[in-house]
């Protein structure tokens, strides 16, 4: 028996019901939308615009065949705003604000690379050697000098500077050698050879709608940062954390890591950043691109 269609043809499908819209709290709409249509006419596709808001689109489409011809459809749609403080009112944006989370924790290090093995500041009437763990000698910290040991002199003759910290001259500049001396003055250093060095971690989360802000996210995997991002691209590190963040060494900031996964017109990424004090050398980290 013959379908008899009355009324409107539905050759557009028709919203269902009203429809709700969600701002995760950093800028990223999502909505689900109940349609039906007829099922010889427009069907609603992957990229459509969501009824209120143009700049969301759809990205995920379900499909139910239902009787008379008709076809219902729940669409998903996705997309990234930002809103004014005043207004409340959504607008297109390209990326999200960055969501953030951190720990601080301790990680292994050679003691040669602590920033007073050398060097320190020595306040006014302390001592040097509980400031400094190596110190310079007579030197300086870049061009230390120390004085003959007593206590390893076979079968090579060794330097001793503080805390019980001996070395070996190899031309000019001195080689590390080891806490060697068991004075109970210097027991805490003896036979150590690494120290336990705070290290902050960083784990972000930003969905953009703009493909060259995930390609710069793969570019500068490895690269460090004075900055908090990139010049013209997301904040990746948020305010409260820093503004500006160079080290002795170089850019405090290193992205670590990025994953990335796509709905529709819009990209997640998932990053990690390495915060060092020193900063990362930036001939072995150079500088976002």
């Amino acid at each position: 028996m013959a379908v008899n269609k009355k009324g409107n043809a539905l050759t557009t499908a028709v919203q269902q019901k009203n429809c709700n819209v969600t701002n995760d709290g950093y800028g990223l709409l999502t909505s689900t939308v109940m349609w039906t249509g007829d099922d010889s006419g427009n069907p609603i596709k992957k990229g459509s615009d969501h009824p209120e808001f143009s700049f969301m689109k759809a990205w995920k489409v379900q499909r139910e065949f239902m009787a008379a011809q008709l076809i219902g459809y729940k669409v998903d749609y996705v997309g990234i705003c930002s809103e004014n403080d005043e207004t409340g009112v959504w607008t297109a944006a390209t990326n999200t604000v960055a969501n953030i989370s951190g720990a601080a924790s301790l990680q292994t290090e050679k003691i040669t690379a602590h920033p007073n093995f050398f060097d320190g500041t020595v306040p006014s009437g302390g001592a040097p050697d509980m400031y400094m763990i190596a110190g310079h000698g007579t030197g300086t910290p870049s061009s230390p000098v120390f004085e003959p040991s007593t206590l390893v002199t076979t079968p090579e003759q060794e330097y001793a500077g503080f805390n019980g910290a001996h070395f070996k001259k190899v031309g000019t500049t001195y080689e590390f050698t080891g806490f060697k001396d068991p004075n109970s003055s210097y027991r805490a250093f003896y036979g150590k050879s690494n120290y336990l060095s705070p290290t902050t971690g960083l784990s972000g989360i930003i969905y953009t709608s703009s493909s060259t802000v995930v390609q710069k996210f793969l570019a500068n995997v490895g690269h460090s940062s004075l900055e908090q991002g990139w010049s013209g691209g997301p904040k990746l590190v948020p305010d409260f954390v820093g503004t500006y963040f160079e080290g002795a060494f170089g850019g405090q900031l290193l992205l670590a890591g990025v994953n990335f996964e796509e709905y529709g017109h819009v990209y997640k990424c998932s990053y990690q950043i390495r915060i060092n004090k020193e900063g990362w050398p930036r001939q072995v980290y150079p500088l976002f691109v």
